[in-house]
């Protein structure tokens, strides 16, 4: 049972989905910072969560967003930040995608595919969505509703911006639409390689009473797939990221579950 997508002809960037009943819940799991081609790239641990993504049969996942390293002239690290050049990390990035490709909703750029767009006007981001099943493609936003079972699971979507190293900075960035964008259930963002899942106390208007309800959300950032010493962030004295995925799964009830995981020996 395959999901089906849509995208509204609208003013807005939105994507509809419709997951089958049969499904006994979903999980999303999007890939955020993988930096494909970086020398620090958590090789290993990206190639084992790879294996999970494409085991789980009840899995949605996106691209959110700086899947490749692409360092270019002026980006820093470019002589010795990554192994081999953007041309090689596109065609890596399409070969490890390939073999879940149906489980992608849509693409976003994050800000090293925009560096192309930025020096030379060619979105490589969008045109590595398209080899990838012509997946829809956002060039900032997407609102995504997720229909199943009876409920509507909304979605906001954005790389995410800014360099807040303080806990504070960095939830406050990832916090910023709030103010704008209602009725969403998750705002899900990346760039600052920390793990964050804030549970945000919400109202909103039930439509069919006009009634107030409670609707709670989730606000994320997931953690990237770049390891620390040896590289830009730690010459900079930037925070460490957290290596991995963060994952949410719906429930039938409306209900929505965060998984995160600490790693390592308890000594």
């Amino acid at each position: 049972m395959s999901v089906d997508i849509v995208v509204p002809a609208s003013e807005f960037p939105e994507l509809i989905v419709t997951v089958p009943d049969g499904w006994p819940c979903v999980k999303i799991a999007p890939l955020y910072d993988v930096h494909l081609g970086h020398s620090l790239h958590a090789t290993d641990t990206f190639l084992r969560h790879i294996e999970w993504l494409k085991s789980e049969p009840y899995l949605l996942s996106f691209n959110g967003g700086d899947l490749i390293e692409n360092a270019i002239q002026g980006s820093p690290g470019i002589l010795t930040g990554q192994k081999v050049i953007p041309d090689e990390q596109f065609d890596a990035a399409v070969a490890i995608i390939e073999p879940f490709r149906d489980k992608l909703l849509f693409a976003i750029p994050g800000n090293h595919e925009a560096r192309s767009m930025r020096m030379c006007g060619f979105d490589i981001a969008k045109h590595l969505a398209r080899e990838c099943n012509k997946l829809a493609y956002f060039p900032d936003y997407v609102f995504v509703t997720i229909k199943w079972k009876g409920q509507n699971f909304k979605l906001v979507a954005h790389h995410g911006t800014g360099a807040a190293q303080t806990p504070g900075g960095q939830r406050n960035a990832a916090r910023k639409d709030l103010p704008w964008i209602g009725g969403a259930d998750i705002f899900w963002t990346g760039h600052l390689h920390q793990p964050i899942v804030d549970l945000v106390y919400r109202t909103d208007y039930e439509q069919s009473t006009g009634r107030m309800v409670t609707r709670q959300c989730f606000v994320i950032v997931s953690p990237s797939y770049l390891k620390y010493f040896g590289g830009y962030a730690a010459a900079k004295r930037l925070a460490p990221g957290v290596l991995g995925l963060t994952v949410v799964t719906l429930r039938a009830d409306g209900r929505m579950d965060a998984e995160i995981h600490a790693k390592g020996k308890r000594l």
